[in-house]
């Protein structure tokens, strides 16, 4: 997760979907249900579990040495920590300090309760700030169109690195990584919107913006809140992470 300034931020086998299929899997699979990439049937909570630590495994495998001198205070770390995902947050100790803000990973295990209940198949989700890529990776996994966006150029490159490292595992055309100003995106185009708390140093400009362009319905999963996002509606609670939806205008059914 790259925390942005607010003025420019911050399983085996190859995957296909056709059309078919995925409307197969919208209209079969109920609300909250996550699925298998490729597969059409469910995603148990396990193999859930099991892609997150593969994914989290894949973006850790990237950081150069230097990244992890800021991130753990060492270049090196032991081969039991590049295995355990849980031992990786443990062992982040501090955070990235860069010309547009911060970064420090996404521990998929604390929110994989709220991927788990707000993704699924045909959904759009947005990734604000999305560092090495592994919310968008899991999001695409469990059936979304998921798109990451990411202002430092570097951690960029290391996303783009983890999604070769993860090859087929992660379909291609459901995991999109783009280098810019996520405030330059346009939101109503977009499901989900995934944020980080601190992920700018000027949220309001941030939220100003989602309540202008957030579609009716859509929501925003927001982890480690700061501040709850004003003219938003609180819809359900996961562990780290809170979800606000964007309420219907005047005159709606």
């Amino acid at each position: 997760m790259w925390r942005q300034s607010g003025a420019a931020p911050s399983k085996g086998a190859a995957f296909f979907w056709g059309a078919v299929a995925m409307a197969a899997a919208v209209l079969l699979v109920a609300p909250g249900v996550p699925v298998l990439a490729g597969s059409g049937a469910p995603l148990s909570h396990g193999e859930a579990v099991k892609a997150a630590r593969r994914i989290q495994n894949a973006c850790f495998a990237t950081y150069p040495p230097e990244l992890l001198l800021r991130l753990t205070g060492s270049e090196t770390v032991p081969s039991e920590v590049r295995d355990d995902p849980a031992l990786q947050m443990k062992a982040f100790t501090h955070t990235d300090q860069r010309e547009k803000g911060l970064f420090y990973p996404t521990s998929l295990d604390d929110t994989l309760d709220a991927f788990e209940s707000e993704v699924r198949p045909g959904l759009r989700l947005l990734d604000l700030g999305s560092g090495d890529g592994r919310v968008v990776f899991l999001s695409a996994v469990l059936g979304a169109d998921a798109t990451g966006i990411e202002w430092e150029p570097t951690l960029h490159r290391l996303a783009l690195d983890a999604r070769k490292r993860l090859g087929s595992f992660v379909p291609r055309g459901r995991a999109h990584l783009r280098q810019g100003d996520f405030l330059r995106e346009d939101f109503s185009r977009y499901d989900l919107l995934f944020y980080f708390g601190s992920g700018s140093f000027d949220d309001t400009a941030l939220f100003d913006k989602i309540r202008r362009e957030l579609r009716p319905g859509a929501r925003l999963l927001f982890a480690h809140e700061t501040l709850p996002p004003s003219g938003l509606h609180e819809a359900a609670a996961y562990s780290v992470v809170k979800v606000y939806v964007q309420p219907a205008g005047p005159g709606s059914p």
